[in-house]
């Protein structure tokens, strides 16, 4: 049977998760609740994703001035 196991938020030793008290410094775990339990890979991956989105939107070319950017009439020439 494995455990699921977390790493202390003080020393860094491994523990079983779900406990209060680190078994190796003995200290009481500051309890993080909410959106502040992201692993650092989770955070770096959305960093990046964010990063792509403003470079695609950064390189993507503005309209120019004299650049007509309405769509061509229906009324044709005969």
């Amino acid at each position: 049977m494995q455990f699921e196991m977390t790493k202390c938020t003080r020393c860094g030793s491994k523990m079983l998760m779900g406990l209060d008290v680190c078994p190796s410094c003995g200290k009481q775990l500051a309890r993080v609740s909410g959106m502040g339990s992201f692993q650092p890979r989770t955070l770096l991956a959305v960093a990046l994703a964010v990063a792509v989105l403003f470079a695609f939107s950064w390189m993507k070319p503005a309209p120019h001035a004299g650049q007509v950017s309405s769509p061509p009439s229906a009324i044709g020439t005969r």
